[in-house]
């Protein structure tokens, strides 16, 4: 290499200066280098990675205690609040009210009556609670 710089002409000085300049050069450039791959891979590999690993540890230990809770209340482990127990009562008592007004017969297809046909049928019981009035009264004037 030396002789190749002699051969182009460069001084001894020239050539050495040259290469401390470029000595200086690259190790700034590999430094910065070294420096902005390693933040740079931590924030495109490791945070990702950490995001990940955190959210499906948290996603299945909710997971697990939601089973758990839930088996623990069917079986009866969990203790209840007055409160809660007098609503689940309630609850229960207003579903036996309801099957057993399925379980009966129960006729949805009776007819409802018309507005007109309930005012016709009251005037006709109306009327003929007045005609018996009036006959009781008329007989009690004497005017029949």
């Amino acid at each position: 290499m030396i002789s190749s710089s002699l051969a182009l002409g460069l001084g001894r000085t020239s050539f050495q200066s040259f290469q401390n300049n470029h000595r200086q050069v690259a190790r700034r450039w590999m430094a910065t280098k070294a420096k902005d791959t390693g933040s740079m891979h931590l924030v495109k590999a490791g945070l990702p990675l950490i995001l990940f690993c955190g959210l499906g540890v948290w996603v299945v230990a909710n997971g697990i205690e939601g089973k758990n809770k839930e088996r623990d209340m069917f079986q009866g482990r969990i203790s209840k609040s007055e409160r809660q127990h007098l609503m689940e009562k309630e609850h229960d008592e207003m579903m036996d009210k309801l099957n057993r007004v399925v379980s009966q017969d129960f006729d949805n297809t009776k007819r409802i009556e018309r507005p007109e046909d309930v005012l016709a049928r009251r005037r006709k019981e109306r009327e003929a609670r007045n005609v018996w009035y009036r006959r009781y009264w008329r007989l009690l004037r004497g005017q029949e």
